[in-house]
């Protein structure tokens, strides 16, 4: 009995870490792709025949903020039919989604059809919300916490792939032509997830589930409230100031001819950092309450952001990047592993759909936020603001902490 228990213990193991090996890689290329046009896409709004600085500027913010009119809405939706039929195939079908979009985008004709293909991409998007519905579904429950670190670690990786990605293609061969690289390597990674992941609890007792009836259960239960509401002022507080930088580090005589280099810099040490602690918070969080490990990021978060404030030379904002990326790392994550460790799991892909559409809605509001407060103060308050939404998510901790009756 000990023996066949053991075996099935390691075919369990081998399950869920292979399944976690292939979703990290396919999670990897599609945040790849869908960062891979960011170098280029205001100059790809010129090819496409909109002249003038303050049309390009307009379209260009259009185009940028195009995935996220349909995601936030359409996000939770897939979540529910994961719940429903598969999280499998959701994954599938999202990347494909994603591959067709991106194919398509290379034959767009105008801006229109462009700014049209980036609002389809949002419709039909739902990766990662599917990625992570399916980890937290098919994961022993002492290693949840590590696996939903090591899928960050994998986005974070993707987007800072993508721009180096598509900046050498888009050089090298042409704007369109990386539209259709994405596209082939969208195809690949669905093929990887078609053979190789395998899933064991696929949660179809759930159909008779609205995703109203679920919606209605998120604003209603403090449980699931709370979490989101903290995901969606993480997600602000974090970009709100992320426009600004390379501005701000101008004003603190970074020489012109290498500021767009520091600001890769700067942009890189945040992400690189997010990366290596990502699954290192997460594993902490299979041990540890995540209430107390959510106070602990989001007060050196605050504190990384307020010091922002009293820098004078650009050198000094290397090692607050460094702070931020570690600290970051222990704030949003953390928030998605404690719900997909609290979510039924008949529900659990409908709750992380919500979860998503919390974190892009954040940074749809951030993105417009500091569009419009930038111009009328210093810069340098605007890191003071983000350490304060931040604060705020701090003193928040105390509501899952009750949650969780500890």
């Amino acid at each position: 009995m000990k023996v066949s228990t053991l075996i099935v213990k390691y075919k369990f193991s081998e399950v869920w870490e292979r399944n976690l090996l292939f979703l990290a890689l396919s999670q990897f290329i599609a945040m790849m792709g869908m960062n891979a046009c960011v170098p280029f896409l205001p100059l790809y709004v010129r090819e496409l025949g909109v002249v003038g600085d303050a049309a390009q500027r307009f379209w260009s913010g259009l185009v940028f903020a195009g995935p996220y009119f349909l995601s936030i809405i359409f996000v939770p939706i897939w979540g529910n039919l994961g719940d429903r039929y598969g999280k499998k195939l959701m994954i599938i079908r999202a990347i494909l989604g994603l591959a067709l979009a991106m194919f398509l985008m290379g034959f767009a004709r105008n801006v229109l059809e462009l700014f049209l293909l980036r609002v389809f991409q949002g419709a039909t998007s739902g990766f990662i919300a599917a990625n992570l519905g399916f980890t937290v579904a098919n994961t022993p429950p002492e290693k949840k916490g590590f696996s939903v670190g090591f899928l960050q670690s994998s986005q974070s990786a993707g987007a800072i792939a993508g721009p180096l990605l598509g900046g050498f293609v888009s050089d090298l061969i042409g704007f369109r032509e990386v539209f259709f690289v994405v596209a082939a390597l969208c195809l690949i990674s669905a093929v990887l997830i078609f053979f190789f992941v395998k899933e064991v609890n696929k949660g179809n007792e759930n159909k008779s589930e609205s995703i109203l009836k679920i919606f209605k259960t998120v604003l209603i239960e403090r449980k699931y409230r709370y979490p989101l509401i903290m995901i969606l002022l993480s997600q602000i507080g974090i970009f709100y100031s992320f426009p600004i930088l390379p501005y701000f580090l101008e004003g603190l005589n970074t020489p012109k001819e290498i500021l767009s280099t520091v600001t890769g810099i700067v942009v890189g040490l945040t992400s690189i950092f997010n990366i290596i602690f990502a699954p290192i918070w997460g594993k902490w969080s299979d041990k540890y309450p995540i209430f107390s490990l959510m106070r602990k990021s989001t007060i050196i978060l605050c504190i990384a952001l307020f010091l922002h404030f009293f820098a004078t030379y650009y050198v000094f904002v290397f090692p607050l990047r460094v702070l931020v990326g570690i600290s970051i790392a222990g704030t949003i994550p953390l928030l998605y592993s404690y719900l997909g460790k609290i979510a039924e799991p008949e529900r659990v892909g409908s709750i992380m759909g919500f979860a998503s559409s919390a974190t892009l809605f954040g940074s749809l509001v951030a993105f417009l936020g500091s569009a419009l407060i930038s111009p009328i103060i210093e810069l340098k308050w605007m890191f003071v603001m983000s350490g304060l939404i931040l604060l705020l998510v701090f003193f928040l901790t105390n509501k899952i902490e009750y949650n969780s009756g500890r």
